[in-house]
């Protein structure tokens, strides 16, 4: 196929060469060239679905400052993971010599972020903008063209209904859609009412193989029907080092936490320390928001050049190891495949060391992954500017496997997009979404609305009726001549938690005596909203641990059990938190990463507020009270007596603590000692410390 290469001087926007050629551009590549051929600078709607590296983010940057330029509204750049937006908001910050303003958010659901007024372009992710709208805030309707990124994450169980809720209305306004490969991509740019753009080009070409045993070797068969044949104990290994002695890297995908760090520490017996390679080791062993087993086992890897990634890691390791292998000099990372979809690290070589994964829900439940999610690891194979071309590798492990394996992954089509909105805690929540976003309405306005989404007439004719009247039902909404929220409905829907966590809150909370920290911990953490952990035998003896009055009883329903159980060991992770337990004896007792505890104190941060909340509304004084000096405490994981403390940025628990050991308790000790403050932290940090103390004071009473 002919591919056409617009060079950039015939691009009609002379303000943008400049950023272009600072960046070595020079010639616009096919997808980008085909964006602007079909109207991408003329505001067209568009759907583009290119794989991998295929330069999307400068067709979304061409785009924007076009509309911009052309006195358009403000930019709005919607990503699916918080990660994404943070190297997204890096990448459009290279525009503002245009005097093009550019800002971020994410997190922190019940705002409405008046600060963003002063800005053309705002990178967000989908749950931040579906839960600005709720909130409406004025600076919002100046928003007339969204870009939805990696748009083909509607088929994701977890994401996909907020996906879907954000497109529902951001195809109202101007539209730019990207994606990996879109199967039924007829019927969802008709649904956006865009033109599809289709291309395979990639700037490396990809090669895609299977590898099963084959006697005393390993055998490759690859979809242009040559083979390969490499030598070695262990086809992972074998492989890995084929590729490493062509001068690749490699990205290694295994389906657990257990068997990425098992194949990594196997992998790194192969390779020699090095010195360039312990300056890695002593990064990984100096950061800060990681367990002490955790930095022992990178840096013993890291020092041959190989490390694991996951999501149990801390952000602080997992940037190290990310920042090595860019600069090539960490060869090989064996990840869990959220690392797929999550950053942008190419490697010479991927290998998918497992094709099926566990269902979680449905012990001991195996199923292939879909081929959109073997799409999204090999689309990280070649290295732009390194490599002539990337090699994506299966492994399986028994040859009876193999053809079937090698039809579905090399030859299939990826898996159709389909509405998730289906299932009743999404649709019940679209409902709520809607309302709260667009205001009342009458019953069939409401319908018309949900019109709009991916939903089939069957669906939505089987759900509508039910789903608005379970809301009345639950007090959400009122209706008479039209549907409008509750007070608790619009408070649900501002805090936004689903509405079965707030059922739940609901049911447990209201008109009951109030109970320990712990009980309020463990209904937070049984609601939808809230992670869930692996159990064991071991953590049923949690149950005996147990001492007061909970506000829920012991299932016997063995599935219900095991959520009760789940819920029930991250209520004990935070009382240790919030008790002031040491990090790394938390990590130890209850066989978790620090990422994961990072995930469950951010959950609970967020639930106990919402909690809080919704008391409040409840007019529950007594529940409203503990909730509220909870959430004060779960943040940063302190006593009360610590919450005024950290306050100050750069204090945590171990600073404050220290501190209020010394006889420095209050923000007002902490500016009227400096000499003692400094002596406890050192000139520089308590310098920082009395400084950013008074500016608090200085802003009115601490809370």
């Amino acid at each position: 196929m002919e591919y056409t290469f617009m060079d950039i001087e015939d691009l009609p926007l002379d303000f943008a060469k400049e950023i272009l050629k600072r960046r070595g551009i020079v010639k616009l590549n096919p997808p980008q060239s085909e964006a602007i051929k079909k109207g991408l600078l003329e505001g067209k709607r568009l759907v583009v679905a290119s794989p991998t590296a295929s330069g999307k983010t400068l067709i979304a940057e061409l785009g924007a400052v076009s509309h911009l330029k052309d006195g358009g509204g403000k930019v709005i750049y919607v990503t699916p993971l918080r990660a994404l937006t943070s190297e997204k908001y890096s990448t459009f910050k290279e525009w503002e010599p245009l005097g093009i303003k550019v800002g971020m958010t994410s997190g922190e659901y019940d705002s409405e972020d008046n600060y963003l007024k002063n800005y053309d372009v705002i990178v967000t992710t989908y749950e931040k903008l579906d839960s600005l709208w709720r909130h409406r805030p004025a600076w919002l309707d100046d928003a007339d063209y969204f870009i939805l990124d990696e748009l083909h994450y509607l088929n994701d169980p977890s994401r996909g209904p907020v996906v879907e809720t954000v497109a529902v209305r951001a195809k109202r306004k101007g539209m730019l859609a990207l994606s990996a490969t879109i199967s039924n991509f007829h019927e969802i740019s008709r649904w956006l009412k865009a033109e599809y753009i289709a291309t395979s080009w990639r700037p490396v070409k990809l090669i895609e193989g299977v590898m099963y045993p084959a006697g005393k070797y390993y055998s490759v068969t690859f979809k242009d029907g040559t083979t390969k044949k490499v030598k070695g104990e262990d086809p992972i290994e074998a492989y890995t080092m084929d590729s490493i002695s062509r001068g690749g890297q490699v990205l290694v995908f295994r389906n657990s936490r257990r068997n990425a760090e098992s194949t990594a520490k196997s992998l790194s017996l192969k390779f020699k320390e090095s010195s360039e390679l312990r300056e890695i080791a002593s990064e990984i062993e100096e950061v800060e928001d990681a367990g002490s087993m955790e930095k022992e086992n990178l840096s013993s890897l890291a020092k041959r050049g190989v490390a694991y990634h996951h999501a149990g890691l801390s952000r602080g390791l997992r940037e190290i190891i990310e920042r090595g292998f860019r600069e090539r000099k960490i060869k090989v990372i064996v990840a869990t495949p959220t690392l797929a979809a999550g950053v942008n690290l190419p490697a010479r070589t991927v290998i998918i060391g497992d094709i099926f994964r566990y269902n979680r829900k449905v012990t001991g439940f195996r199923e292939e992954i879909p081929v959109m999610e073997y799409k999204q690891m090999s689309g990280r194979a070649g290295r732009p500017g390194f490599d002539s071309e990337g090699e994506a590798i299966i492994v399986v492990r028994d040859k009876r496997n193999f053809e079937r394996i090698f039809e579905k992954y090399m030859s299939s089509d990826v898996e159709p997009i389909e509405s998730k909105l289906g299932a009743e805690n999404a649709f019940y929540s679209f409902l709520l979404g809607t309302l709260s976003s667009e205001g009342e309405m009458t019953r069939n306005a409401l319908r018309t609305y949900v019109e709009e989404t991916l939903l089939s007439d069957e669906i939505i004719e089987s759900k509508f009726d039910n789903g608005v009247d379970w809301l009345k039902d639950h007090n959400f909404v009122i209706e008479e001549d039209v549907v409008k929220l509750t007070e608790f409905g619009k408070r649900v829907a501002d805090i936004y938690v689903n509405p079965f966590t707030a059922v739940t809150i609901k049911d447990a909370l209201k008109g009951k005596p109030t109970s320990c920290e712990l009980a309020y911990l463990h209904i937070l953490a049984y609601t939808p909203d809230s992670p869930i952990v692996g159990t064991s035998n071991i953590d049923e003896t949690l149950l005996y641990d147990v001492d007061c009055k909970m506000f829920l009883e012991e299932p016997t329903d063995e599935l219900e059990l095991s959520l009760y159980l789940s819920a029930l060991k991250i209520a004990f992770i935070i009382q240790d938190w919030i008790e002031e337990v040491d990090e790394d004896a938390i990590l130890a007792k209850y066989g978790i990463g620090s990422g994961d505890l990072r995930n469950m104190v951010d959950s609970m941060d967020w639930l106990t507020y919402s909690g809080y909340k919704l008391a409040q509304v409840m007019k529950e004084e007594g529940h409203e009270e503990i909730l509220r000096r909870l959430n004060m405490r779960v943040k940063d994981g302190v006593k009360e007596e610590l919450v005024e403390l950290v306050q100050i940025p750069g204090i945590g628990r171990k600073r404050a603590r220290q501190l209020w050991n010394e006889g420095i308790k209050s923000l007002g000790d902490v500016v009227m000692e400096p000499d003692k403050v400094k002596r406890i932290l050192g000139e520089k940090i308590g310098e920082r410390t009395i400084h950013e103390a008074a500016r608090i004071l200085s802003k009115g009473n601490p809370s």
